[in-house]
C-alpha cells in the first residue's frame, strides 16, 4: 500500500510540476498608460477630475492630487494638463481636479475643502481600477496651491495626505489683509465672502500659516522672487512656521522669476517635487 501511495504521487508530480513551472515562466502583463477623462465627483460642472495613469503601475504606484491657481474664481485643469505628463513619465499617477469656483452669490470658502475630500474619497474608493497605491500627495500653483496647503493641514484628519508642493501659495491670508494690497485684499474677499474687518477669525481660518501644527506633512515650497501677485515673504513666513514646529520642510528661491515660470526652472521645480514625494510618501 506504501509502495503504491508513492508511485501515485510520482504520477501526480510528473503532471503537477511542469505546469506549475510553465506558470512561474509567463511574464506579469505590463499595463499600459491610461486617462480617465472628466471623473465626476459631485452635481456641480465644476466638480470633475482627469487620471493620468502611469506605464508598468501597481498597487504601490503613488497618486499626486494636483489643484490649479486663478485666484480661487478663474482657470481650469486642462490649462495644467500638458505641464504634468512629467509626473507621470516619472511613475506618478496623477488626479488633475477641477474644484467650485467662488461666485458673486455661490461657492465661497470652505465649499473647496469639501472638494478635495470628495475627490480624495472617489480616487481610494477606485484604486483598485485604476491600479495605484492609497498613498496621496497634494501639489498646486497659486490659489491651488493655498487649497492644498490648507486641506493637507487642517481638514486631512485621518492623515492620507503623505507630502504637499506648493508653487507660489498664499499662505497667510491676515498678513495680506494688512498688506494694502488693494487687489489681493479683493481677490481674498471674493473667496471668502466677507472683509478682514466683517470676519477676522474667517481669514485667519483660512490661512494655511494659522492652521499648520506639528502634524503637519512634509512640505515643499517653491516661489519667485520677483513675484507681484503673492509676495514671497508669504512662503519664507510659512517655513518659518514649519521649522518652529519641526515639520519637514524646503523653500526653492528663483531669484529672477515672478508668479509663475517654465523652461529650465519649471523642470527644476518638477524634478525636486518627484525627489521631494519619492523620499516622503514612503
Amino acid at each position: 500500500m506504501k509502495a503504491l501511495s508513492t508511485q501515485l504521487f510520482l504520477f501526480l508530480l510528473a503532471f503537477v510540476l511542469p505546469s506549475c513551472q510553465q506558470n512561474l515562466k509567463e511574464p506579469t502583463p505590463t499595463l499600459e498608460a491610461k486617462q480617465v477623462m472628466d471623473v465626476a465627483y459631485g452635481n456641480a460642472t465644476e466638480q470633475s477630475f482627469d487620471v493620468y495613469l502611469p506605464k508598468a503601475r501597481s498597487s504601490y504606484t503613488k497618486v499626486i492630487l494636483f489643484l490649479h491657481g486663478g485666484g480661487w474664481r478663474d482657470e481650469d485643469k486642462s490649462f495644467y494638463a500638458p505641464l504634468l505628463t512629467y509626473f507621470v513619465d516619472n511613475g506618478f499617477a496623477v488626479v488633475n481636479a477641477n474644484y467650485r469656483l467662488a461666485k458673486d452669490n455661490t461657492d465661497k470658502f470652505p465649499v473647496q475643502m469639501q472638494d478635495i475630500k470628495l475627490i480624495i474619497d472617489k480616487v481610494l474608493a477606485n484604486r483598485n481600477e485604476y491600479v495605484v497605491s492609497d498613498k496621496l500627495a497634494l501639489a498646486g500653483n497659486s490659489a491651488g496651491a493655498h487649497l492644498g496647503l490648507l486641506y493637507a493641514y487642517a481638514y486631512d484628519t485621518e492623515g492620507k495626505i503623505k507630502a504637499v508642493a506648493a508653487q507660489s501659495a498664499p499662505t497667510d491670508l491676515v498678513q495680506a489683509a494688512n498688506s494694502g494690497n488693494t487687489q489681493a485684499i479683493n481677490t481674498i474677499v471674493y473667496f471668502l465672502g466677507k472683509t478682514y474687518e466683517e470676519d477676522a477669525e474667517l481669514w485667519k481660518n483660512a490661512s494655511p500659516y494659522w492652521k499648520v501644527t506639528d502634524k503637519a506633512p512634509p512640505t515643499i515650497l517653491f516661489v519667485g522672487e520677483k513675484d507681484d501677485v503673492v509676495v514671497p515673504l508669504q512662503s519664507v513666513t510659512l517655513q518659518q512656521r514649519l521649522n518652529s514646529l519641526q515639520v519637514k520642510n524646503q523653500l526653492i528661491s528663483y531669484p529672477d522669476e515672478g508668479h509663475a515660470w517654465l523652461g529650465a526652472n519649471l523642470d527644476d521645480t518638477r524634478k525636486k517635487i518627484v525627489d521631494w514625494f519619492n523620499v516622503n510618501m514612503e
